[in-house]
């Protein structure tokens, strides 16, 4: 059955679709991302497929391997990023804790990048887009691609995560100095 004529059925022509092309799709994801993340990119491109059968040619084979080759490099873009964002915070995180006269306002700083490289990374980019990048709850909500109120509920997990791992920082920077703790 030629595609145009699975399109009068709701779903007949994707599933001929899918049926014709996933495994040569996924043979080429297996070349560009490996076989661990092979079927996520085929996925994509058939997800994209559907969102976009307007512009889905007669003989599609070409446009779909296009949309993986996107796809796999969006992934590889995103992986990098997310690479490098973590060992941006890992080296602050790792960096040797300040002591003695140093103003506490660098202290206070140095236990929030701690905290904030111990925070998922979902919390921690919602803490981020609202904080740091001075995004509207709706805004951040977009971004992310949830509801505001499934946003509040992250920003409040993620900002009580991030109080514990101060008040622990705290805690230990007084049993440094020899201080007293409430305990």
């Amino acid at each position: 059955m030629a595609i145009e004529d699975a399109e009068r059925q709701p779903l007949g022509w994707f599933d001929d679709l899918f049926g014709r092309y996933f495994h040569r799709v996924y043979a080429y994801a297996v070349t560009r991302v490996g076989s661990a993340h092979a079927e996520e990119v085929a996925s994509e491109t058939f997800a994209i497929a559907w969102r976009r059968r307007d512009v889905l040619p007669d003989d599609p084979l070409a446009w779909l391997i296009g949309v993986a080759r996107n796809v796999a490099r969006e992934q590889y873009r995103d992986a990098l990023r997310q690479d490098l964002i973590a060992a941006e915070l890992t080296s602050w995180a790792a960096a040797p804790q300040v002591t003695g006269d140093v103003a506490e306002l660098v202290a206070d700083r140095d236990a929030v990048l701690r905290g904030l490289a111990a925070l998922p990374e979902r919390d921690r980019e919602a803490l981020m887009l609202l904080g740091w990048h001075g995004l509207s709850t709706r805004e951040a909500a977009e971004v992310l691609g949830c509801s505001r109120p499934a946003l509040a509920m992250r920003v409040h997990r993620a900002r009580r995560h991030l109080a514990r791992h101060i008040d622990g920082a705290a805690h230990d920077s007084d049993h440094e100095r020899g201080g007293k703790t409430d305990e």
